[in-house]
């Protein structure tokens, strides 16, 4: 009796008996119509504060994975039904099914939500949602996606970071910031991203080929920073945040703003800013000087948005000073090989908030205005068009005062235009068909004295492609897509006996990719993609000449390289039986022509002693693998394993691939027990390990690859209701031991040790009737 009392209770309030951890709770359960409980096929439940969301199938059935533990508004939305609000507060796994009231005669009245089943098929990706976000926070955009297993980072120095997926980074990681391409100088490894990834709310890694659907550049995996998706209803809400980190002894703070307006149900605005203010970095054993951090960011959307059409229009600015690690720039030859030899900073000062030369100024705007419109009830029309002003200026220490004048001082101008037809042509058959076209100058401001390192030139390239979903059955489902592009690029650039030279380079690629979702059982998941991609040559690779202030290093093109082509598989696999879930990913890709800088010597100028760097072709053979596993140990208690391994070969030479991740494996126990009015109260510890990079080019780095380390770290976070909205606090500990390392990705681990311990704390107020998307 007592058993059927309890399997009564758990139907009724539809919660599942199992514990989960904080951050992987499944609501899932059924949409039926009101009137005869029949499901409601293809219903959309979607979360606004975290951007997920879940398309039902034929039976009504839904599932949202990986959410933590909260309170949110649960929307539900179906073809010809009132959409349905509900506050539901998650702790643990629960079912939940939805009535909704169906009245198909009154569709011209309601709202039609309809989403897309898949735009990644077959694509190995995983996300960032806010909460993650919110336990980075501090970071910049690659330190927080370096939870993702097959994602490091490629630095230089303390604070610049480019993300790098598959060993693959720079032009070969493309960046959607806000649905549109970044375009700011992403050539040099020490140009981190000029965007604030406050600015959204989530953060997804494509890890994979994926030219096709997003263009050139995307041949190791695309790092979106997905738009937040304007209120419709009136009320005003936002956020509130500040943030404290030990190391640099700085912090920063960030506001957002939002609401409807009433009596115009569908029109939407936004207001956001941030600033983050860090001084010199501290290594384990001393100060690493001329490190600090100025940054401030802002935007401003407003937008409008029915079932038939929307509109919106987008702008941000994005600014940064950041210093140089003053010890990487060397006088002479001999100075330059002591400081290698010494594992010690030849300059080292007392901690300051002072930003000198050498060092960096960047500004970055973005304007976009994007509309769509329903062409038919199942097909719409996306018109974007983008522009982006990216100012950057490079300051050297200069004789006679001049260091206040830019070494290098470039403005770089790019208009982007886009048209897609997202079409149903049936349940068998939809997809997208597209044009999009880019057009980019890129100057050298006089005045600097100095030879550019980089010409002048435009760069104009068109894009067609076809992208279609070919659903075999409710488990099944095909994506097969082509793509073509044209690019020209058109140089103007003085040669060494002063002349003019406007040499003129033009680039036909295309590509092809064909994958597959299959689900073999309900908690089985396979993906499988197979692309090739490709990338013209940049610019810096073709006419680099000269020394490049932020890397501390010359740099040297060859304007006779040709467009990198590449062909990429990936399989995914996903599983889960009761406690154990498993993620694993393979990959393997062959690059002909694969472009990268090798190094070539040193190098005595009147600015110094730097080492060499030439831009050189080979073709390259790339493979690896991702695995995530996932345990919940007991109730609120969870156990994650994340790791990867890459191996890199120079087929031309017959050896590795510089430059290549060294293997790592990440381990972290984390603890979440709800009590009360707190929603969450969370407190974690993890175990990073990054082996020694043994399989290296033979005699061809400045110095021997760095010894593997191990860090730990702690997190710490909780939240409750405080009155109209939530307050959470967080605490996170990085090289919580203080321990002295390099990593072989760090392109200033010739000259210093990376960052020692750091802690930074941060509490976040979200507040008002509109919850923050």
């Amino acid at each position: 009796m007592s058993l059927f009392l309890v399997l009564t209770f758990v139907a009724t309030q539809g919660v599942t008996a199992q514990p989960a951890d904080s951050c992987a709770i499944v609501l899932s359960g059924v949409v039926l119509d009101e009137h005869d409980r029949q499901p409601l096929s293809y219903s959309e439940v979607f979360i606004p504060a975290l951007g997920k969301g879940s398309v039902a199938d034929a039976m009504g059935r839904y599932r949202i994975e990986g959410l933590c533990a909260g309170t949110y508004l649960v929307k539900v939305a179906h073809l010809g039904c009132e959409p349905v609000m509900r506050q539901m507060t998650l702790s643990r796994s629960i079912t939940a099914d939805f009535m909704l009231e169906h009245h198909a005669e009154e569709l011209r009245e309601l709202e039609v939500v309809q989403k897309r089943p898949d735009e990644n098929v077959g694509h190995a990706r995983q996300g960032l949602d806010r909460r993650a976000m919110d336990e980075r926070a501090g970071g910049a955009l690659a330190d927080m996606i370096t939870v993702v297993p097959g994602v490091a980072i490629q630095s230089s120095g303390p604070t610049i970071a480019k993300p790098m997926v598959h060993g693959l980074s720079g032009n070969r990681v493309l960046t959607l910031n806000q649905g549109v391409r970044q375009e700011d100088q992403q050539w040099g490894t020490e140009h981190a991203p000029s965007l604030d990834p406050l600015s959204s709310d989530r953060i997804t890694v494509v890890k994979g080929a994926a030219s096709v659907q997003y263009g050139s550049d995307a041949i190791g995996g695309v790092v979106v920073t997905e738009p937040v998706e304007l209120p419709r209803e009136a009320g005003i809400g936002g956020e509130l945040r500040s943030l404290g980190v030990l190391n640099g002894r700085g912090g920063g703070a960030s506001g957002v703003l939002q609401g409807g307006v009433k009596g115009l149900r569908g029109l939407g605005w936004r207001v956001q800013g941030s600033g983050r203010m860090l001084g010199d970095s501290e290594s384990a054993r001393y100060t690493l000087s001329n490190t600090g951090l100025r940054e401030a960011g802002a935007s401003a959307a407003i937008g409008y948005r029915d079932h038939r059409w929307s509109a919106q229009l987008y702008y941000s600015w994005f600014g940064r000073e950041l210093g140089i690690l003053r010890a990487a720039h060397i006088g002479n030859l001999t100075d330059l090989a002591n400081a290698i030899a010494s594992g010690r900073p030849w300059y080292i000062a007392d901690p300051t908030y002072a930003i000198e030369a050498p060092r960096q100024v960047v500004q970055h705007h973005l304007l976009k205005a994007e509309a769509t419109m329903a062409v038919s009830d199942r097909s719409r029309l996306a018109l974007t068009y983008a522009y982006q002003a990216n100012d950057r200026q490079e300051y050297d220490i200069r004789r006679s005062g001049r260091s206040a004048l830019p070494s290098l001082d470039l403005y770089l101008a790019t208009h982007t235009a886009e048209a897609v037809l997202k079409h149903w042509i049936g349940p068998r058959l939809h997809g997208k068909v597209g044009v999009n076209a880019l057009l980019q100058d890129n100057a050298n401001i006089p005045g600097t004295g100095v030879r550019p390192l980089l010409p002048d030139y435009r760069k104009e390239s068109t894009g067609f492609f076809i992208l279609e979903h070919l659903p075999v059955g409710d488990r099944f489902e095909l994506e097969a897509g082509a793509r073509i592009e044209t690019t020209r690029l058109a140089v103007a650039r003085f040669a060494a006996d002063g002349r003019l030279e406007q040499p003129e380079h033009a680039f036909l690629n295309h590509a092809l990719s064909i994958g597959a979702n299959w689900s073999p059982a309900d908690r089985v998941g396979l993906r499988f993609n197979l692309s090739s991609a490709f990338r013209p040559p940049h610019v810096s690779e073709l006419y680099s000449e000269g020394l490049h202030h932020g890397a501390a290093a010359i740099e040297l093109g060859d304007p006779a390289l040709g467009s990198e082509r590449a062909l990429k598989g990936v399989l995914d696999a996903q599983a889960s039986a009761g406690r154990v879930r498993i993620d694993a990913t393979l990959h393997a890709a062959l690059i002909d022509d694969f472009i990268y800088l090798r190094p070539d010597g040193t190098r005595l100028t009147i600015r110094g002693a730097f080492p060499v760097f030439r831009y050189v072709a080979t073709d390259a053979w790339v493979t690896g693998a991702d695995l995530a596993v996932r345990v919940r140990l007991a109730r609120g208690l969870a156990w994650h394993l994340r790791g990867s391994t890459v191996r890199g070969r120079d087929l031309g030479r017959d050896e590795w691939l510089f430059q290549m991740p060294s293997d790592r494996v990440e381990q972290e126990l984390r603890l979440n027990r709800p009590r009360g009015a707190w929603t969450e109260l969370a407190a974690g510890a993890i175990s990073g390990i990054v082996g020694r990079q043994q399989r290296i080019p033979e005699a061809l780095d400045f110095a021997a690859p760095p010894g593997g380390y191990h860090l730990l770290g702690f997190t710490a976070s909780a939240a409750r209701p405080w009155g109209t909205g939530e307050i959470r606090f967080g605490l996170r500990a990085a090289n919580a031991l203080n321990m002295a390392y390099r990593d072989y990705l760090d392109r200033f681990r010739y000259y210093a040790d990376a960052r020692g311990l750091d802690v930074s704390l941060w509490i976040t107020y979200r507040f008002g009737r509109v919850a923050r998307p």
